[in-house]
């Protein structure tokens, strides 16, 4: 891990950030030099610190980094060498030498520091002129990114699908301005970590907020998805379920298209970043120019509308899913020839945002975890997967058994999620480590478990020596 021994010099400049914009040089406005003991005096200071943390999740190595999750699953494919550190992703061998995952591992621990010494400075009553509540809800909102940002680490570095594995990720919850060589904890340690930040989260956080803010609503979600993940198939459901019957006014939208133009202000987005215009208002996604979609992906939209093959993506596209279309017909593709992303990368214009969480995946959570569950209702299930299905304009699925349920909830996953978030490729994972199919069967690549997660680069072990490095690498 990168010494944070200059982070105290970063957070002046983190700390005067406009509400929800990025940290620029135009930004600075002259006040008094801040140290760790000034940064958090007030409210309004308190909150610079939070939109900072906000901000490090729209930085350059972390918030691309959905390109690299779809080539190194089955969504897609990074094309020829247009990403920094693209090597191995295609065919998920990945070299420990990589740079680029360095720099990713770098950048979420930086958010989590950032969102320790928030905790540890509100705890402390340093903010004098806030009230108990919304010093809870601040508390909230840096536990959400703490616990999304370690939720990530452990999918990308550590052995997620396996509660008994040592292979977890190093768990920090207090702030460090220098090297602290800690070794891995383990996977059920960082998820104990996770649950205990959303717990709180889910509880304390604000309602109603704009969709760039992780309130309330966004832990309960992101809590839904981390039992799915555990295991624990009851909880999950009545989860994901608590989030679709939310009572915020978070809805599907009518149109799938509406979703990637209305960005972070669409009904159905319970967290994403900020993107507005300029060289800092947005993420790197725009770079989904340099990818295109994978065989896998493309059979299975061509599988959902007419016959086998009849695929066509000229004009507004016809014979495909229409998800599938609205990414990649000529007439929907933009800019990036890729419509999910439909704004370009030219200075001053719009940006795009990355969808971490939005409500058409919780059907599908509800789905999974519903069909899972001991005395599951396979109905209700299918009515969640069908709802999905609908809102897309593809025929509804039919009932036949548990097995085909779980595996057309899988493959829903790919065609509603592709390029957001990498989730199709996990849900791989998942499912072979419960034994519903072999990942080499999805992508001829996967030859081992060992390629089920990312590998410890040379460069963080060379920072931290405690860590041991991941099996097969």
């Amino acid at each position: 891990m990168k010494t944070y021994s200059t982070l105290l010099k970063s957070i002046l400049c983190l700390s005067i950030i406009v509400l929800a914009t990025s940290c620029s040089i135009d930004d600075i406005k002259p006040i008094n030099q801040l140290t760790e003991e000034n940064a958090v005096r007030d409210a309004a200071s308190a909150q610079s610190v939070l939109n900072g943390v906000y901000d490090l999740g729209r930085e350059f190595d972390v918030s691309n980094f959905p390109l690299y999750l779809a080539a190194y699953g089955n969504e897609g494919r990074i094309v020829g060498n247009g990403l920094s550190g693209y090597q191995g992703f295609n065919t998920n061998e990945v070299p420990v030498q990589n740079i680029y995952l360095t720099n990713l591992y770098n950048g979420l621990y930086k958010i989590i520091n950032l969102s320790n010494f928030l905790i540890q400075e509100l705890e402390a009553g340093k903010a004098i002129d806030i009230s108990d509540s919304r010093k809870a809800e601040m508390i909230s909102e840096a536990k959400f990114q703490r616990a999304f940002t370690y939720f990530n680490l452990l999918r990308y570095f550590g052995q997620f699908y396996d509660i008994n594995s040592p292979y977890g990720v190093v768990v920090r919850t207090e702030f460090a301005n220098e090297i602290v060589a800690q070794p891995r904890n383990s996977v059920k340690e960082v998820y104990a970590q996770i649950q205990s930040d959303l717990q709180y989260a889910s509880e304390n956080g604000p309602v109603y907020v704009d969709h760039y803010y992780s309130g309330s609503l966004a832990a309960k979600a992101l809590l839904a998805k981390v039992e799915l993940y555990l295991g624990n198939f009851d909880t999950a459901a009545t989860l994901a379920e608590e989030v679709i019957n939310n009572g915020e006014g978070y809805a599907l939208e009518a149109n799938y298209g509406s979703i990637f133009m209305n960005s972070f202000n669409s009904s159905e987005v319970i967290f994403a970043p900020f993107s507005g215009k300029g060289a800092e208002g947005g993420s790197q996604m725009g770079l989904i120019n340099r990818t295109t979609f994978s065989e896998s992906l493309r059979s299975l939209a061509d599988a959902q509308v007419g016959t086998s093959n009849d695929g066509d993506l000229f004009e507004e596209g016809s014979g495909y899913d229409p998800r599938f279309s609205y990414a990649y017909s000529d007439d929907t593709q933009g800019v990036n020839t890729q419509g999910k992303y439909p704004f370009g990368t030219t200075s001053g214009g719009q940006n795009n945002t990355i969808y971490h969480l939005r409500l058409g995946e919780f059907y599908l959570i509800h789905a999974e975890a519903e069909a899972r569950r001991v005395g599951g209702d396979l109905e209700a299930a299918l009515e969640s997967l069908n709802t999905i299905r609908l809102r897309a304009g593809v025929a509804e699925k039919t009932l036949s058994n548990k097995t085909t349920l779980l595996e057309d909830i899988r493959q829903e996953k790919l065609l509603e999620l592709f390029f957001e978030n990498g989730e199709p490729w996990f849900d791989v994972v998942r499912y072979d480590i419960l034994g519903n199919l072999s990942a080499s069967t999805i992508k001829s690549t996967l030859t081992s478990k060992d390629k089920f997660i990312l590998p410890m680069t040379s460069q963080v072990r060379i920072g931290n020596t405690n860590i041991v490095q991941n099996p097969g690498y």
